[in-house]
């Protein structure tokens, strides 16, 4: 942590330099014609507006209309699933703030047969954010239309699994990774005990016949393994991957060769022009580390 903050003024450069590069566009009409772009490639889309922590009534509204409004402006050409950060959406206020803002999006979006994904943010709001979802993929007519964001690098990532009962739910499968500063004893550090556990999940959740996206930027390795778990795409899946400079050969080869590739695609709005900068500067600590580790390996 306390190397990260030297690097820091390293970082602010690298987001002022490429941090946009990672940001689809900065408003719905434009979000949506990258979209469909993405789409005539032969990518599937999840569209996702930037923000965190907000705590003001005009910014969770503002947060609700936009999203309601990329859904209404849909069509068959640029169609895809929503991502919603759930402290955009009120869970920095309460829990059931969240639930009371999210729930006519996702009773919306399924009666136009979008789905609606839940972000994973830092651990403090993991509980309450798998609690909010489980209601709602515990419903059966809404089972299919949502699916939530596991972090393979919590420690007790399969205890809350267990606990909030969502091994047979829809799952997006990430590793985590140095996304959000976590103090050392909530976070596995060894990466082969995390990519363990993300197997695992993958595993259990192809057994209770769910249709899981996993998450990978760059790694042909795990994208790889990935394949072989699922027996070659016998059990269906999707890869997810990051819009932006990074992993774009490997995505085209992965659709190339007939497999679901779904394009996480970053946006903001006119009224959150500015919010794309702490997403941005986590990109560019990305790059900063895999040139490092390119570098000298680790």
């Amino acid at each position: 942590m306390k190397l990260d903050k030297l690097w820091r003024p390293i970082d602010v450069i690298g987001c002022h330099v490429l941090g946009r590069r990672f940001i689809g566009a900065e408003n719905i009409d434009d979000v949506l014609l990258v979209g469909e772009s993405l789409i005539k490639q032969g990518f599937l889309v999840t569209y996702n507006l930037l923000g965190e922590h907000a705590t003001d009534d005009r910014s969770i509204g503002m947060a609700v209309w936009t999203t309601n409004a990329l859904i209404s402006k849909m069509n068959f050409d640029n169609s895809g699933n929503i991502s919603c950060k759930p402290t955009l959406f009120g869970l920095a206020v309460s829990k059931d703030l969240f639930r009371q803002k999210v729930g006519p999006i996702i009773e919306y979006a399924h009666r136009v047969g979008v789905g609606v994904e839940f972000d994973a943010e830092s651990s403090q709001y993991i509980r309450d954010t798998f609690e909010v979802f489980s209601s709602f993929a515990s419903v059966p007519v809404l089972r299919d239309s949502v699916r939530q964001a596991v972090q393979a690098h919590l420690k007790d990532i399969f205890s809350l699994m267990d606990q909030y009962e969502l091994w047979d739910k829809n799952l997006r499968i990430v590793k985590g990774s140095g996304v959000y500063a976590e103090a050392n004893n909530l976070i596995e550090k060894d990466e082969a005990l995390v990519r363990a556990k993300y197997f695992e999940i993958l595993r259990r959740n192809i057994v209770n016949r769910r249709i899981p996206y996993t998450a990978t930027i760059r790694d042909k390795k795990l994208a790889e393994s990935v394949i072989k778990v699922t027996c070659d795409g016998e059990y269906r899946f999707e890869f997810q991957m990051l819009y932006g400079p990074l992993g774009r050969r490997l995505a085209r080869n992965l659709v190339r060769r007939g497999y679901m590739v779904r394009i996480y695609l970053p946006f903001v709005a006119e009224w959150c022009h500015d919010v794309w900068r702490p997403y941005g500067l986590r990109r560019a600590e990305m790059i900063r580390k895999i040139i490092l580790q390119n570098m000298f390996g680790g």
